[in-house]
């Protein structure tokens, strides 16, 4: 960097033509590096990291569909105590003139109904589920998946992991990937219906409660 004095005045510095040529040279350094890393098949071990976060992430989602499905049932309990509640009144189902009651038997038979199935639902959310994977390891032993190596041999076990490779590894992290997206599929899928037939319950428990207030209001009129 070079510098200027006018009248006893330092002045700002300005860059040398060195200077300049070397941070134009580090420039375009990291410019081809850029675009070597752009171009390049990723290596062993940074495959490996981008898979192992694939299965993290996988299991963070499958993890948040239980969470969910808990929430559901949560909030189907309360709906049920509330509309349990109120129908085990039997002034209130009294208060209820002979045209209405017919529309309420059928309405509450079909509550239970949903009721059921959304428990089915749930129970589809929230069973656990295999990686099975046997159909692609092609008889090798696996690493990496735990039915498998549950109902493996410990020696050959311990000879498959002394004998192995990246690559392999790196196979057996994406047959687990592959195989954790469809259980996180089947998952969301039944998570789907679960809050699907949630809102149409949660709605019909609301005309319950409706109906059922009104016995009271008359109940009370009365």
């Amino acid at each position: 960097m070079a510098q200027r004095e006018i009248g006893g005045i330092e002045l700002a510095a300005e860059p040398v033509s060195g200077d300049h040529d070397q941070r134009a040279h580090k420039h375009r350094k990291r410019e081809a590096k850029r675009r070597r890393d752009a171009e390049r098949p990723p290596e062993s071990l940074e495959r490996f990291r981008i898979l192992a976060e694939l299965v993290r992430e996988g299991r963070q989602l499958v993890e948040l569909a239980d969470h969910k499905a808990r929430y559901a049932l949560i909030i189907l309990g309360v709906l049920n105590a509330a509309v349990f509640l109120l129908i085990t009144r039997a002034h209130l189902t009294g208060a209820l003139s002979s045209a209405v009651r017919p529309w309420l038997i059928s309405a509450l038979a079909i509550y239970a109904v949903l009721t059921f199935l959304l428990m089915l639902h749930a129970i589809d959310c929230l069973r656990p589920r295999r990686i099975a994977a046997d159909d692609l390891l092609q008889g090798r032993q696996s690493l990496l998946c735990w039915d498998a190596i549950a109902r493996s041999d410990f020696v050959a076990f311990r000879a498959a992991w002394s004998a192995a490779r990246m690559e392999l590894i790196n196979d057996e992290v994406v047959i687990v990937a592959h195989r954790e997206s469809r259980i996180i599929d089947a998952k969301y899928r039944a998570l789907g219906r679960l809050y699907a037939g949630l809102s149409a319950i949660v709605i019909l428990g609301g005309v319950l409660l409706a109906v059922y207030a009104g016995a009271a209001l008359v109940a009370g009129a009365e």
